[in-house]
């Protein structure tokens, strides 16, 4: 995805809040000019955002270390909360009458789960959005296209995870995939990397027994810059389903002509603009333009 200019100070919090959730005021001016250096240089039209937000972290990487353990309680929390909803979310899903309504339906809690903010969580994701879709007291996310349509016919999927807690209700609609005769390749974060998701939780929720292979990433996946097994895994692949708002800045327009599904909440306007749909709406959104990159 290519900027608004809005973008700059949006994505210089995210880094920034979540970096220095535990440093003092002496380090918060060194990670400031770290951040604002990397966008002085680099923030211009033609950037891809996911790109330029890896280089921004990577600017910030020795306060991501020191903030590794704050986030590895907060990711446990989160954890905890998803699982003590997955019984109910399993039996959601189940309770589709075709394997169409059933796909659906992991899509909607795969879509509202993702309830990380751009500022920095106040506290362990606890999805109500998600317990509320499973009673029956909210809405589910706007289907944006024929969802269940991209999946025929396309076997390889490049799933792209966001945040712990949320990867539970990932396995579900991995699930459904994997019973549809879809090979699926997990893409997690190498830690650290503040709330998102890593191979430890992954494997918490058991996906090692439903994809083919988990590969990990430091920081967005890119197309043209990830290692060799990311780059093979991607350019194999028949679809990509790409979970969050960094996922979405990565991957809109560069996926090479590969339809992608991209479930998220929408939390700023120019991705609202581009999805079609209001700011705070849950979506899972179709685009089967890929762009022109590979």
């Amino acid at each position: 995805m290519k900027p608004a200019a809005e973008c700059a100070l949006c994505m210089s919090r995210w880094v920034y809040e979540r970096a220095g959730v535990t440093i003092g005021e002496e380090e918060r001016f060194q990670l400031a000019r770290g951040i604002s250096s990397v966008l002085s240089r680099e923030f211009y039209p033609s950037v891809n955002l996911g790109l330029l937000c890896n280089r921004m972290t990577t600017s910030a990487r020795e306060f991501m270390s020191a903030s590794a353990a704050y986030y590895e309680e907060f990711k446990l929390k989160s954890n905890k909360a998803a699982g003590e909803l997955i019984p109910a979310a399993r039996d959601f899903v189940g309770g589709g009458q075709t394997p169409a309504e059933r796909f659906k339906r992991a899509c909607y809690l795969a879509s509202a789960s993702n309830v990380a903010p751009i500022g920095i969580p106040s506290g362990a994701f606890e999805f109500p959005e998600a317990a509320g879709i499973i009673r029956g007291e909210s809405p589910p996310p706007a289907l944006v296209g024929n969802i269940y349509g991209a999946v025929q016919g396309r076997p390889t999927v490049f799933y792209l995870t966001d945040n712990a807690g949320e990867i539970g209700f990932d396995s579900l609609l991995i699930a459904e995939l994997v019973g549809m005769g879809a090979r699926v390749t997990l893409v997690v974060k190498e830690a650290p990397y503040f709330e998102d998701a890593t191979r430890e939780d992954a494997l918490l929720f058991t996906l090692d027994g439903l994809v083919d292979s988990i590969l990990t990433t430091r920081g967005q996946f890119v197309p043209g810059e990830g290692p060799p097994p990311l780059a093979d895994a991607f350019r194999q692949s028949d679809l990509v389903i790409a979970k969050g708002t960094g996922n979405y800045e990565a991957l809109k327009g560069e996926t090479g002509g590969r339809a992608a599904i991209y479930m998220l909440k929408l939390k700023c306007a120019p991705i609202a603009a581009g999805v079609g749909s209001d700011m705070g709406q849950f979506v899972v959104a179709l685009d089967e333009e890929g762009g022109s990159g590979d």
